[in-house]
């Protein structure tokens, strides 16, 4: 038996989808993961709707009869239904998704989801969406969550296969996958808005900048996010890292200065020195500033010195921190705007006024004295990632579905300056195909090819690294018990059977289809050189501990992934945006992964404040 393979939903140009799992033989067939948008292949919009809304074609009359026949065919069918509990699943974006669907008085009154291994992330933000959707509509004819397609769409085929139970004429509804966000929809001129504030994106950082202006007394502060749900790829990190001083450090008697946390950041940043000296200010701040939300990042781990932190020992720290915060933006009056996004700036002499924004339906201006860029970085443009870090579009990547870099060509277009745009981080191992980062430290595990051979450096990175990796495909990420016990993302992928388990190398080697005794001599080989026996042949550094084959292995197919653009909109130390030529924009503010900044999740954070600080002294002055 192979290395188990997750299920991926093949979506068909059909009435209804056709939801198809692969079997356990491992394979180089990649399903698109959650935080990335499947291919939009067939529009579905109501006949309601297109008969009314406004800027829609006119149809022809025999279209319009048409319709108006499958709209009484709707009906009668909806009627139709019989009461009761309907028990239904379909795959969806990992294994199977069960639901429960109520009709009473021949419709839908309630839809409960059941077992299903979906991304908590996103699902909890997705599911209360498309069942307000399903309900509304009585029909899972709607359209999909963006962000949350592959799920969603599953919870709309299970819901149909409940009605069809219930008495709905087979074939009498379509599901697809659509958003209703098609590229090729028409748009009609809405009236324009106005606001003190207008944040776009509402990940860690356009949350956090929003917040802050809040709390720093600007009254109307709106926020727009072009996906569905909220909080950017933050919702997806396990560890909230570079944060200083901590209560949890604290506890653990691990504190370090300010000067130590500056020297040890100069080492591995080319940000300005003023824009380091804020970093280190805010990260001395924010774990009293989230605390003040009910943010409480009780765990920290790792070793002397780590400021590495999670919401508790088994609690990952960015799907906890994102929820806190969208319901405190909520709490303070935010209003927050999702499936829009911003297609340009307003920008006069050097001076930003807002920007044209656009939904499913309209397009129109959002006026604003203070405007706050936190739109995420372009690890999910293959175009972008060619012209400025030409091979890495080669690699898959585990950011979210929205980080295409919109904001690139607005920033050109505007004489915005950007800078370091050459500058990926590259995550040596995900989870292929679910595509979560996966691993722990650097001993206790290898790769392997599918001949059960070691073929590069583990622990070296960058994008010929991740080249090479793609060329080896399919990849296997081994290791021991040992290595399962250091670090909960793993022990928590293996739990949820992510990451399969084995007794022995016989029945390891079984299921990656390679022989027994190549994979015994590979393990040979690695312990060999760890015990300083013979040299490694491939890592410069060896690994200090060896792999204990003695006892259980795990083992899951892996592959490398652009996990960050580091490059981006230049912004001083207090986020404020400037042109090519080092002028401050007024009125214009940067944070996030949108940014050139060696930073990442604690440092979007971090900037968020700032920039909600800066946006609220310009509003207030």
């Amino acid at each position: 038996m192979k290395i188990n393979q997750l299920k991926p939903l093949v979506l068909a140009l059909s009435l209804s989808l056709v939801f198809s799992g692969c079997d356990n033989n491992a394979n180089t067939n990649e399903q698109k993961p959650e935080n990335e948008q499947s291919e939009q292949v067939e529009e579905t919009t109501k006949v309601e709707e297109e008969a009314t809304s406004e800027g829609n074609t006119e149809k022809n009359s025999e279209e319009a009869e048409d319709e108006k026949a499958d709209s009484k065919d709707k009906k009668e069918n909806s009627t139709s239904l019989k009461d009761g509990t309907y028990k239904a699943s379909a795959n969806g974006y990992d294994r199977e998704l069960n639901l429960e669907v109520t009709i009473a008085d021949g419709k839908i009154s309630d839809i409960e989801l059941l077992e299903n291994h979906e991304t908590d992330a996103v699902i909890n933000r997705a599911f209360p969406i498309i069942k307000e959707k399903i309900i509304e509509a009585n029909s899972p004819d709607v359209d999909s969550v963006s962000a949350a397609t592959y799920s969603t769409t599953a919870i709309k085929q299970a819901t149909l296969s409940a009605l069809e139970e219930a008495g709905l004429d087979k074939d009498s509804i379509k599901v697809t996958n659509s958003t209703g966000y098609e590229e090729d929809r028409e748009l009609s001129e809405a009236e324009d808005k106005t606001t003190d504030l207008l944040v776009i994106g509402a990940g860690p950082a356009g949350l956090s900048s929003a917040i802050q202006a809040k709390q720093d007394g600007v009254e109307n502060v709106t926020v727009i996010e072009k996906m569905d749900i909220l909080s950017g790829n933050g919702k997806f990190d396990m560890n909230f890292f570079d944060m200083a001083n901590s209560e949890a450090m604290k506890a653990n008697n691990n504190e370090v200065t300010k000067e130590e946390y500056k020297e040890n950041y100069l080492e591995k940043s080319w940000d300005s020195e003023e824009r380091i000296d804020a970093i280190t200010d805010g990260a001395f701040e924010i774990d009293s500033w989230l605390r003040d939300q009910g943010i409480e990042l009780d765990h920290n781990f790792g070793e002397d010195g780590s400021m590495n932190h999670m919401a508790k020992e088994d609690e990952y720290a960015g799907d906890y921190i994102q929820t806190k915060l969208e319901a405190t933006a909520k709490e303070l009056g935010v209003d927050i705007i999702p499936g829009t996004k911003a297609t340009d700036l307003l920008i006069e002499d050097v001076k930003a006024t807002g920007a044209v924004v656009e939904d499913k339906e309209n397009t129109y201006n959002i006026n604003a004295t203070s405007t706050v860029i936190a739109t995420g970085g372009f690890s999910n443009n293959p175009d972008l990632l060619a012209e400025y870090i030409p091979g890495a579009e080669e690699i898959p990547t585990s950011n979210q579905m929205g980080a295409t870099g919109d904001f690139v060509e607005i920033a050109k277009n505007h004489n915005i300056k950007l800078d370091d745009m050459e500058k990926p981080s590259i995550f040596p191992k995900i989870l292929d195909p679910r595509r979560d980062l996966t691993g722990a430290f650097d001993s206790n595990f290898i790769f392997v090819n599918e001949n059960g051979e070691r073929f590069i450096d583990e622990t070296s990175g960058g994008v010929e690294y991740g080249q090479e990796m793609m060329k080896n495909r399919p990849v296997y990420y081994i290791f021991d018990e040992a290595a399962r016990d250091s670090f909960y993302r793993l022990t928590s992928q293996v739990e949820k059977g992510y990451i399969a388990e084995y007794d022995n190398i016989e029945s390891l080697a079984e299921a990656i289809g390679c022989e027994a005794d190549t994979l015994k001599e590979t393990f040979d080989t690695y312990n060999k050189a760890v015990k300083d026996e013979i040299d490694d042949p491939f890592r410069e550094e060896v690994a200090e501990e060896e792999i204990n084959t003695d006892g259980k292995l795990y083992c899951v197919t892996v592959t490398p992934a652009v996990h960050m653009t580091k490059g981006g909109i230049v912004a001083n130390e207090k986020a404020q945006v400037l042109d090519n030529e080092d002028n401050i924009i007024e009125g214009l503010y940067a944070a996030g992964e949108v940014t050139d900044t060696s930073g990442a999740y604690s440092s979007a954070v971090i900037f968020g404040r700032i920039s909600g600080k800066s946006a609220a002294e310009n509003i207030n002055k």
